[in-house]
């Protein structure tokens, strides 16, 4: 087994001694992008590289951050750089058509990292995953639907709104959409709500309501994965021959996880934003 080099803010917070909890392959090594030392150290001896940033909504520090990690990558001998984006990047317009959208940032930074990427002179994967399923998993929901703790899920996808669902190799010159499958909204929320045990009603938000809200990122976000459905060849995503989780799959697994996403009064109700279109999502 390979061993991996995890460069980790913060050794010793939850997340990263989840990481370590892998096995006895992980080490972990404190640093940030900000003290190039500390990239340096963890690189050192690693024949690749697997570059998965947090998008930033205000500025362009993921594509700072990028820059110093590929170039002290390449210095140390890395060869091969897998980066993580988003399948919005698969559509060819996406300037054009988030040019005024609070999401923006993060899309197209990661865009700019891609470019950097394959100009590094390394080899090079892009892996593009869809709507990550763990989003409905606590605490993370809270974060990215804070009203669930009211018994509300409120977002800006829609019933019909497609969600192209993925649970989170070296192929150079590759970019990978991993997706796992389609799933309607409404369905989704009707088997969450089977797993988790609760009577769950979807609210959906009205055009009106959705556009005085498209300002918050979050909901930017839900509005830019209606239609990402379009963006995704399933048979492209699954002829790498990587065995990918169903959502009927990754609820099972995750079920006692679940019993605890319910509002903080046991309320039932989840309000989702109006939409016309179709999702993309993965795990």
């Amino acid at each position: 087994m390979s061993h991996v080099h995890a460069l980790v803010t913060d050794a010793s917070s939850e997340r990263a001694l989840a990481r370590q909890s892998l096995g006895p392959h992980i080490t972990l090594y404190p640093g940030t992008w900000k003290d190039p030392s500390t990239i340096k150290i963890a690189a050192s001896g690693c024949r690749a590289l697997l570059l998965n940033q947090l998008p930033s909504f205000l500025d362009d520090a993921e594509v700072q951050e990028a820059r110093v990690v590929l170039e002290i990558a390449k210095e140390v001998g890395v060869q091969h750089v897998i980066f993580t984006l988003t399948v919005p990047l698969n559509n060819p317009n996406v300037r054009e058509d988030l040019k005024d959208s609070a999401a923006a940032p993060a899309v197209l930074n990661k865009g700019d990292v891609e470019e950097l990427v394959k100009a590094s002179e390394m080899m090079w994967t892009l892996l593009r995953p869809g709507w990550f399923m763990t989003n409905l998993l606590p605490p993370l929901v809270y974060w990215m639907f804070p009203e669930v703790k009211e018994g509300r899920f409120v977002n800006s996808y829609g019933p019909d709104c497609l969600m192209d669902l993925i649970d989170p190799d070296d192929f150079h010159g590759q970019t990978i959409t991993l997706v796992a499958g389609n799933v309607r909204l409404d369905d989704m929320v009707k088997e969450l709500a089977e797993t988790s045990g609760q009577s769950l009603t979807a609210i959906y938000r009205t055009k009106e309501e959705t556009e005085q809200a498209k300002s918050n990122p979050f909901v930017a976000g839900q509005l830019l994965s209606i239609g990402m459905d379009e963006l995704v060849d399933l048979e492209e995503a699954t002829r790498w021959g990587v065995p990918l989780t169903s959502f009927k799959q990754f609820l099972e697994t995750h079920r006692d996880e679940f019993a605890g996403v319910k509002g903080s009064q046991g309320a039932d109700t989840f309000t989702m934003t109006y939409a016309d279109s179709l999702i993309s999502g993965k795990e």
